[in-house]
């Protein structure tokens, strides 16, 4: 572990200066930011801490470009030194049923390195993603999600492939990641978040319901190169109700994701998108009365917001 563990820390303290430069120099990117801290965030006034969460966000960023490179070299060492789990029997004992397993999460930390760390420990992890695939390089040394471990969802022609692939996954036992907060599905509930009323897709979970998929609550926080990856009691309640659990469900995990984002508000990747979150504050700037120039010719910002 020894040479890894330098890589792993290298790779954790770039992020770190990335953040420091990008605050100073990506000027259009920290306002836009900084805007929508204010705007989701209005308990945060303090100037310093409106920093501190930007340059969190920033620090984000940073480690999406090296986590590539970082996935292949995790093993079982690398979790003993940067992961801490909370609440992984929940997960093990719906396993132990036999019953899939929908991991219900939000953009907050970083998912990649979560659900791989997962990979890592055994667990038989499947991405649902909204975005293209990409043709991979070097797969050796850089990671990508391909059609083995992801089942992609961009090309609504194929929204029944998906569906099937979806059901079958759940079927056998195994687990599918899925953001929650994310934009992507046709079928929407509105719903309360952070004060707002937001349409949340509704999709995975009508298809968990068909499974008789247990849907698990997973939150996963990076701070400085370690993360902490904490499971909830399942909430589907063996779905009691039938579709009238999907709004409860969802809102059921609002609230926690908006519990835990209050708290580490610089871990929330979500005000940059792609999220329900990013899509209203997009949709507020295209229904604002005249929008400011950042500069480069774009509106950014509604008149009057800042």
């Amino acid at each position: 572990m020894g040479m890894r563990w330098l890589l792993f820390k290298l790779g954790f303290f770039y992020p770190k200066i990335y953040a420091f430069l990008c605050y100073y120099r990506k000027k259009v990117r920290r306002r836009e930011f900084e805007e929508k801290v204010v705007f989701f965030y209005p308990e945060e006034k303090d100037p310093r801490r409106v920093k501190a969460i930007v340059k969190g966000v920033f620090e984000l960023r940073g480690v999406r470009k090296v986590m590539r490179h970082l996935i292949p070299l995790m093993d079982g060492d690398f979790i003993k030194r940067f992961v801490r789990l909370e609440g992984i029997d929940h997960l093990n004992r719906i396993i132990r049923e036999g019953r899939g397993v929908v991991l219900i999460a939000g953009h907050i930390g970083i998912p990649h390195l979560a659900f791989n760390a997962l990979r890592v420990m055994g667990y038989d992890v499947v991405l649902l993603s909204g975005v293209t695939p990409k043709n991979p390089s070097h797969r050796r040394f850089r990671y990508y999600d391909t059609s083995e471990n992801t089942i992609f969802v961009h090309d609504p022609s194929l929204s029944e492939e998906y569906k099937k692939r979806i059901l079958e996954t759940l079927q056998s036992g195994k687990i599918i990641y899925y953001d929650g907060d994310a934009g992507e599905g046709r079928k929407k509930v509105t719903l309360s978040f952070f004060g707002k009323e937001m349409d949340f897709p509704t999709g995975m979970l009508h298809l968990a319901h068909q499974a008789k998929a247990a849907i698990i609550p997973f939150i996963h926080l990076y701070q400085g190169g370690e993360m902490t990856l904490t499971f909830k009691a399942a909430i589907d309640r063996d779905w009691e109700k039938g579709e009238g659990e999907y709004k409860r469900i969802a809102e059921e995990f609002l609230k926690l994701l908006e519990a835990y984002v209050l708290n580490y508000p610089e871990q929330y990747m979500g005000i940059y998108g792609p999220t329900v979150m990013s899509e209203y504050y997009r949709s507020l700037r295209k229904d604002s009365a005249g929008l400011k120039e950042d500069g480069r010719g774009r509106g950014l910002y509604p008149r009057g917001f800042r």
